[in-house]
């Protein structure tokens, strides 16, 4: 009977945390909330015109995991966030949304009908080149041109390099092995965890 009861609230135990777990990945509707300051599309292009920087456009989806991990860890840490938003204009931009998108006398939308399992946007396949993977991280560069696209989920730690070699227009001058040679981190790694000796 005991056995039961601990087996019963076992259970019960790892339900509670599966639930906290998923809450809190899908607690926030706003994919645009936290540190960094997130523009459309159509936001970045006209601020760049005014003041050239280069853009970062984060492609991602409502039901993919690894984006929402990236949004609240790596988006999330407080030397990314400050750097996205002194150094680019970054767009959040949802491969799914039904919103149009206006740029360069052409308009992007989901010409998808409603009901369509996964409906992807013109604007991502474009920019994505038809290669539809989440998260993709693209960068522009002032003249709003495509200089690379980033695939998957990076932790803050391998993401700051990435962002910093396109951000200072280093990767005109040289190459990403070189770059990572002197590349110095702001973001300090954890401490190892030592654990005692009888």
């Amino acid at each position: 009977m005991i056995k039961k009861i601990l087996f019963a609230l076992a259970i019960a135990t790892i339900v509670v945390i599966a639930q906290s777990f998923i809450t809190k990945l899908t607690a926030s509707s706003d994919e645009t909330a936290g540190p960094v300051k997130w523009y459309t599309f159509e936001e970045a292009v006209t601020l760049q015109k005014k003041n050239p920087k280069p853009i970062m456009v984060d492609i991602y989806t409502s039901w993919c995991g690894p984006c929402k991990m990236m949004t609240a860890n790596t988006f999330g840490n407080e030397i990314i966030a400050k750097y996205l938003n002194e150094h680019y204009y970054p767009v959040k931009f949802n491969a799914e949304t039904r919103d149009s998108v206006k740029f360069n006398g052409f308009v992007f939308a989901n010409k998808n009908p409603e009901g369509t399992q996964r409906p992807v946007h013109d604007f991502a396949i474009s920019i994505l080149e038809g290669k539809l993977s989440y998260p993709s991280i693209v960068f522009l560069n002032e003249e709003i041109k495509k200089i690379h696209t980033v695939v998957g989920y990076y932790k803050a730690d391998q993401f700051e390099p990435v962002m910093k070699y396109f951000g200072s227009g280093k990767y005109k001058d040289i190459t990403w092995e070189e770059y990572q040679k002197t590349f110095v981190t702001e973001i300090k790694a954890p401490e190892p965890v030592t654990f005692p000796t009888k």
